[in-house]
């Protein structure tokens, strides 16, 4: 048995959910692009060399389209933690998991908990993932009542 570094799926995995998860990384990085700079999401995505496609494609249109709804959500849940003072890799996590747990009900919401606490360990501080987790699961509990959430394997 071949052990697997952290993060990493295994060799297994179906195509759809490494590709799923090829397009939260490529969303992700463009929202953070977005916050330092300064811009929209949407100049960032426009300035591109090649045009995305698949599920980074979907995130970015729905994020597009949501992104005050989002935020508004996001500040609601946190209280305490106004949008402003959150590091910026933690925004762009939690915009990117909301965007999800709006957005597209194909996913499990347990499913989206656990692929923003992974980005979170890779790319965030160790105190990111326990905020980001219950951020996203009182999200879930609000925008899917009848969803659990819990672990789901994707």
């Amino acid at each position: 048995m071949t052990e697997l570094s952290f993060n990493e799926l295994p060799p297994d995995t179906p195509q759809y959910i490494a590709k799923r998860r090829e397009g939260r990384e490529t969303v992700l990085g463009l929202i953070y692009e977005a916050e330092l700079k300064q811009t929209s999401l949407q100049k960032i995505v426009e300035r591109l060399p090649l045009p995305l496609n698949g599920y980074a494609d979907f995130l970015c249109g729905k994020l597009f389209e949501l992104l005050e709804t989002i935020d508004t959500s996001i500040s609601d849940i946190s209280k305490g933690w106004e949008i402003e003072r959150m590091p910026s890799v933690d925004l762009s996590i939690l915009r990117l998991a909301m965007c999800e747990v709006v957005a597209n009900t194909n996913v499990p919401a347990g499913v989206i908990i656990s692929e923003a606490v992974e980005l979170a360990a890779k790319y965030s501080t160790d105190s990111s993932g326990p905020f980001i987790n219950g951020v996203l699961a009182e999200a879930c509990r609000r925008f899917r009542p009848d969803e659990p959430v819990g672990n789901s394997p994707e």
